[in-house]
């Protein structure tokens, strides 16, 4: 099991709201194997520079099932935070009208769901950045028989991610622009909510460059 700020919950909570919101799967077979380019991202700050190009990254380790989730794009486990590089979430606090007049927190939400498609997909992940002695950015990738995927496009091609600006305001990974935008026009994962608070439009209030919204 996996937990949201110190709260197990087990896989049925899982299936469940995947029945009620419709979730489905993507053709992997359009996502990048590994991201464009990577740098840190913070729910309410900007984006630190990005890593050097040439980095030798150290072995990958498996997704802690361990993994407390803080934002649908950062996690703790064993005293230490990581964040996925690239990914901006939804944020908590905000809502969204899920059927009706329901309301629900689209940043929960967004974590009850990268969670189903975490256990789903078992990834693996490589340290890029350490921030600190307490933080770290970095990149996962899922296996589908011999091939990999990289998290963060699946996330963001299923509606439950979206692609992140640096400290300038420019994309981090210019990729995951286009494929937030197919799931866009699909209203794939939270897309399929008219309502939906986009994170940048939040975090960023003028429109930022190369950005939505």
């Amino acid at each position: 099991m996996m937990v949201i700020a110190g709260k197990r919950l087990g896989i049925g909570v899982f299936m469940l709201i995947a029945a009620l919101i419709g979730w489905r799967r993507h053709d992997p077979d359009i996502l990048p194997s590994s991201p464009a380019f990577v740098g840190p991202v913070q729910e309410a700050a900007p984006a630190a520079s990005e890593p050097h190009s040439g980095a030798v990254f150290p072995e990958p380790f498996p997704f802690p099932p361990d993994a407390a989730f803080e934002t649908g794009d950062t996690w703790l486990s064993h005293g230490k935070r990581y964040r996925l590089y690239g990914v901006q979430s939804c944020i908590r606090g905000t809502r969204i009208i899920v059927s009706g007049n329901v309301k629900r927190d689209c940043g929960a939400l967004n974590i009850l769901m990268v969670q189903a498609i975490v256990k789903d997909t078992i990834p693996s992940c490589s340290v890029i950045r350490i921030i600190d002695e307490y933080n770290a950015l970095v990149i996962c990738q899922t296996r589908a028989g011999t091939r990999s995927y990289d998290l963060a496009s699946l996330l963001i091609a299923r509606g439950w991610g979206f692609a992140a600006i640096d400290e300038t305001r420019k994309l981090i990974v210019p990729a995951y622009r286009m494929l937030e935008e197919a799931a866009r026009q699909a209203r794939a994962g939270l897309w399929a909510y008219s309502d939906l608070p986009h994170p940048l439009g939040i975090l960023y209030p003028s429109k930022p460059e190369g950005g939505r919204p």
